[in-house]
């Protein structure tokens, strides 16, 4: 990897090199075309750091995120991180996501690569902006799922701090909720 100096080397790098998919406990790599792969997710799925990253070449949007803030925070941006998600008390059946925000002079960015249908770097004139669009980008894939109106209200959003490397994936959920 040569140098990255601008969020737009970082996207154009992590496009054309990281692929979607996860580190397991044991140290297999699952892709996503693996037929295992969304059934293995909550018992094997651990958090990576950014050397495991760039050594699978694969990464959930929590492992991309986690990546993108490394490169973020080293390079003197402010981020933001959040996680969204449709709460509901019975195994959920619906996509999650975590995403990274930074700002940059007086516009605000949605940094995104893992969700390939919203790649990009999006720019907002105001923090609730961003956040209104995303959410309604969420929205729309949830809507692909035929999500209910009664559960749409159950959606929450929650910023996170940065969490230890290595973690499962019930340490990731109990590390976002635990400020809530």
């Amino acid at each position: 990897m040569g140098p990255i100096n601008t969020p737009e080397e970082l996207l154009e790098f992590m496009s054309n090199n990281i692929k979607y998919g996860y580190l397991g406990k044991t140290g297999r790599v699952y892709r996503k075309t693996d037929k295992d792969f969304y059934d293995k997710w909550e018992k094997e799925y651990i958090l990576q750091n950014k050397d495991d990253l760039l050594e699978t070449l694969h990464g959930d949007c929590f492992d991309q995120v986690e990546f993108e803030r490394d490169w973020f925070t080293s390079n003197n941006y402010e981020v933001r991180t959040f996680f969204e998600m449709v709460r509901l008390n019975y195994k959920n059946v619906y996509p999650v996501h975590s995403f990274l925000i930074y700002q940059d002079s007086d516009k605000w960015y949605w940094f995104e690569n893992s969700d390939s249908n919203n790649r990009g770097i999006h720019e907002f004139d105001s923090l609730e902006e961003l956040l209104d669009y995303q959410f309604n980008k969420y929205l729309e894939l949830l809507k692909t799922f035929n999500i209910t109106d009664e559960e749409i209200k159950k959606i929450v959003v929650v910023e996170f701090t940065k969490p230890n490397s290595h973690i499962s994936l019930d340490e990731y959920f109990d590390h976002v909720f635990k400020d809530e």
